[in-house]
């Protein structure tokens, strides 16, 4: 069936079934591409969340659950099981408390926040406190935010700006014990954006939960280790 145009007219897919099955949601800055190898196994649904890949942007920012609120609505209704990696398994989560699934499966997904043990000083630091007691405008905080932050934040136009603090801030795990559908979470040993401890840690606190990791992979197993990725979404 190839690439169409949602109900929103916002939000392009890949489908190849009239009622798909499985439902695909990709990391952020990437697109429904990075399954290409994995949903023609499937009755699938492959979506470039809006913002990115062909979609076209949103006007405002989105927190993942907004995200999901929106997607829920125009995800078909014949699709039983979601596979999220990164960005989308956060999607993927809120959207297990909005409907009910037969499965979701979550690919290096930041389920959880973790704190850092020690408090460390930074010039960044430094301007946002200045920022919050009034010693340095907006605008400004800007242009450091652009200087210090991440790639992901450098190359995210205004609204994606806000959208990925939010997903950053998007803390799981009072979400992850109520997850009342099968999980299957799948880590590469060496991921370095979202470390095998995150996957261990969130297996131990999500009642119906398996981990599968894969040895020496990194973040984005979807094209390395595809194979395994089928076999889980089977299982």
């Amino acid at each position: 069936m190839g690439y169409k145009v949602l109900d929103d007219n916002l939000t392009l897919a890949n489908i190849n079934s009239d009622k798909p099955k499985v439902c695909f949601l990709h990391g952020w800055g990437r697109s429904s591409k990075d399954f290409m190898n994995i949903e023609n196994k499937f009755e699938s649904i492959s979506l470039d969340i809006p913002g990115f890949g062909k979609s076209v942007p949103f006007s405002q920012s989105l927190s993942p659950k907004k995200y999901a609120e929106y997607l829920a609505d125009i995800i078909p209704s014949s699709v039983q099981v979601l596979v999220g990696h990164s960005f989308g398994g956060r999607i993927a989560v809120h959207l297990s408390q909005i409907k009910n699934y037969k499965k979701i499966v979550l690919i290096g997904t930041p389920l959880i926040r973790k704190q850092n043990t020690k408090k460390s000083f930074s010039a960044f630091n430094l301007y946002k406190l200045m920022n919050k007691y009034k010693l340095l405008d907006n605008e400004k905080l800007d242009q450091m935010k652009n200087k210090y932050g991440s790639e992901d934040y450098k190359n995210a136009n205004k609204h994606l700006k806000d959208t990925l603090v939010m997903a950053v801030n998007d803390d799981l795990k009072g979400i992850l014990p109520y997850i009342d559908t099968k999980v299957e979470l799948v880590w590469g040993e060496k991921d370095s954006e979202v470390p095998l401890q995150v996957g261990l840690d969130s297996n131990d606190i999500i009642p119906n939960s398996e981990l599968t990791i894969i040895p020496g992979g990194g973040h984005n197993v979807l094209m390395s280790s595809s194979q395994i990725i089928i076999e889980v979404i089977k299982k």
